[in-house]
């Protein structure tokens, strides 16, 4: 250790940093100075930039008697690696949900038989903690879900949306959850006129929450009524200032080629895959959203797609190969493709007939924690979490055993 306490303090970190998690643990016991330079926020959010986002975790899934998820290494070869989600939160779920990865942390929605539990688990680290809805926010009946780190406040945040419909009108109300206060508070909605959420996923992008609305228009060709319009826009959060907004123009959409839509990521870039299935092909385009809102860019053009049954894409692998769930309603199963755009070859990775159905969402391993820094600070200044405890901790600590979990495990 002489030799190495001898060594220039920026190549010590710059070593640390290419270092994967489990190292990292062991090391912080090397020394002091390690310990605080490997537990430091700066070193944390840095060494995620490192890391490669070699997996992709399809959520919702059920392996016998508990739920977990899926993993597809950077280098898929066909196999899925399975990891069951942390037992303690899914007792009694009848149900649950992916709502978002971040920095290494994966939200998670349970449904239990008489409520609902949201927590974060870090698989690399092992941690995981509940997230206690407060009663004094009513009842909420999540309709769909947002969690992201918010790089302007270096912060992570949960969003839940409830909906309503009345008079052909949606209502949208929402509660925020931040992680560096640990607590919930509600936010002004937005009513939009004769529109409805869109089927897929949401996605928040460095910091913003997206998600398609349709809203239904009269359909008139030569003087014949017919079903609807449905013209599309984008319901977007700002999580920064906790707002919600809408983008309307420029959509890369044409209502008559009767096309699908749906939301995902590509280098922190909001993507839109753009598809219309034939009889027997599958045509996709991938637009991205420029930073500043005002363009969209043709990325990829993929076609003809050989068609299975109903081909829908899911995001990316590695930034590179898009992922493709092609959904048999008839046979209940999901057969799980690999499309690379540079090659136009698409490769079959899985079928999987025990999942409900695919999600997914990057992953990199970190060392994020799970606590807020509050809760860091108490457990590092009073082990003795039990003899000395904040109130609000003392009282959070009571709700958590009454549920039977122990948040602190």
């Amino acid at each position: 250790m002489a030799a190495g306490s001898c060594l220039p303090e920026d190549m010590i970190r710059e070593t640390l940093l290419r270092l994967p998690v489990q190292s990292l643990l062991r090391f912080q016991a090397v020394c002091k100075r390690w310990l605080a330079l490997i537990t430091s926020s700066n070193f944390i959010l840095t060494h995620c930039k490192h890391r490669p986002k070699h997996s992709i975790m399809l959520t919702n899934t059920w392996f016998g008697e508990n739920y977990g998820i899926s993993m597809i290494e950077a280098d898929a070869t066909g196999k899925l690696e399975h990891r069951n989600l942390p037992s303690s939160p899914m007792n009694n779920a009848v149900n649950c949900r992916g709502i978002g990865s971040s920095n290494g942390l994966l939200c998670v929605y349970v449904k239990k038989t008489h409520n609902v539990d949201y927590f974060l688990w870090n698989l690399a680290t092992g941690k995981h903690r509940l997230l206690l809805f407060p009663p004094a926010l009513g009842n909420y009946t999540p309709r769909t879900f947002g969690f992201g780190f918010v790089p302007e406040i270096n912060d992570y945040k949960l969003l839940i949306v409830d909906d309503a419909s009345f008079e052909g009108h949606l209502n949208i109300r929402a509660v925020v959850y931040t992680l560096s206060t640990d607590s919930w508070k509600e936010v002004e909605g937005v009513t939009v006129s004769r529109s409805y959420l869109g089927p897929r996923i949401s996605v928040v992008v460095q910091g913003i929450w997206y998600d398609l609305i349709f809203r239904e228009e009269e359909n008139i060709v030569q003087g014949t009524s017919r079903e609807p319009r449905k013209v599309p826009s984008i319901l977007r959060f700002d999580m920064v200032n906790d707002v919600f907004s809408k983008l309307e123009d420029g959509l890369p959409y044409d209502n008559a080629c009767g096309r699908n839509m749906n939301l995902m990521e590509y280098k922190e870039l909001l993507a839109m895959g753009v598809s219309r299935d034939e009889v027997t092909t599958f045509e996709l385009e991938i637009w991205t959203l420029m930073k500043n809102e005002n363009c969209w860019t043709k990325l990829f053009l993929c076609r003809p797609l050989p068609k299975i049954m109903t081909m829908i894409p899911l995001g990316f692998l590695n930034d590179k190969e898009i992922i493709l769930s092609d959904y048999s309603t008839e046979l209940f199963y999901d057969i799980l493709q690999l499309y690379d755009p540079s090659t136009q070859k698409s490769s079959v990775v899985s079928t999987c007939e025990e999942f409900i159905y695919f999600e997914t969402h990057n992953y990199v391993e970190s060392l994020v924690s799970v606590d807020a820094p509050g809760h860091q600070a108490v457990r590092r200044c009073f082990p003795d979490m039990e003899r000395i405890k904040p109130s609000i901790l003392r009282e959070q600590e009571k709700r958590k055993r009454k549920a039977g979990i122990d948040a602190f495990k």
